[in-house]
């Protein structure tokens, strides 16, 4: 799984959620393909060739809304995470197609990172939009918004703030400020972390396998995939939260759940 993560983060999936300092860049001209076909052997080869502003250009808006920053800074962050990167091949295994607007394409990639070779098979959303077909990494076909509220003084502030719609699920992103003088733990060795997903339709969970630490006024997020959730969310708990004594051990009678998102 490691080594799967670590060439979807150099592909550009998942992973460019890097703050980065951009000047004036000429905005990029995004392109749709006249059919999902086409769109999805236009990224192939461009992804042969290692030119990540053609690949960029065919980026559907759902996965740019997802990412949250614009293209050229997508662009920015994918030629540095791509450097140790070397594609073999890229080959598109089937596509499917789920309605007349989105096909789902599976493709086997071979490369080659850090030494390493490696295939795999990714999964990509064709999506029809702008009057022609685009690229969407993951499989993302969709990505809702959630309105953030105002971080509470004296409190680890959790808070959901995108959800990306997958075939097979959903990723959510969830931003985290640690506004207190107090470290925290999510999970121990003994009891995981989970988040917990409460939809319309049911309630779906992801473990967190590793304990992580949070440190005093840490500012940052994380993600979580939910396999095969649906329906609408209405309620995202994080268990298991520790405070940390001073030799970094979870004080274990501190146990609490954090609610990221009730609606």
């Amino acid at each position: 799984m490691k080594k799967i993560l670590k060439i979807s983060s150099i592909l550009g999936i998942l992973s460019i959620f890097v703050f980065l300092s951009f000047g004036c860049m000429k905005k990029v001209e995004m392109v749709r393909a006249n059919t999902p076909e086409e769109a999805i052997n236009l990224f192939n080869t461009y992804n042969l060739e290692n030119n990540v502003e053609e690949m960029v250009k065919l980026y559907s808006n759902e996965y740019i809304d997802y990412i949250g920053y614009d293209a050229n800074q997508i662009i920015k962050v994918m030629k540095k995470n791509r450097k140790n990167l070397n594609i073999k091949s890229s080959s598109v295994k089937s596509i499917e197609d789920v309605n007349e607007n989105l096909k789902k394409a599976i493709v086997t990639i071979s490369a080659v990172v850090d030494n390493e070779e490696t295939t795999e098979d990714y999964i990509y959303a064709l999506i029809k939009e702008d009057g022609g077909w685009a690229v969407s990494p993951d499989g993302i076909t969709e990505c809702i918004n959630f309105d953030v509220p105002m971080s509470k003084e004296k409190e680890l502030n959790l808070n959901l703030v995108k959800e990306a719609v997958l075939f097979d699920g959903a990723i959510i992103r969830v931003n985290l400020y640690n506004n207190t003088n107090n470290s925290y733990v999510f999970g121990t060795t003994d009891e995981k972390t989970e988040i917990v997903v409460e939809t319309t339709e049911g309630i779906f969970t992801s473990v967190v396998e590793e304990p992580q630490k949070i440190d005093k006024k840490a500012r940052n997020y994380f993600i979580a995939k939910v396999e095969n959730l649906k329906g609408e969310i209405t309620n995202v708990r994080v268990t298991s939260v520790f405070d940390v004594d001073k030799d970094g051990n979870a004080v274990l009678d501190t146990k609490r759940d954090i609610t990221a998102y009730s609606k």
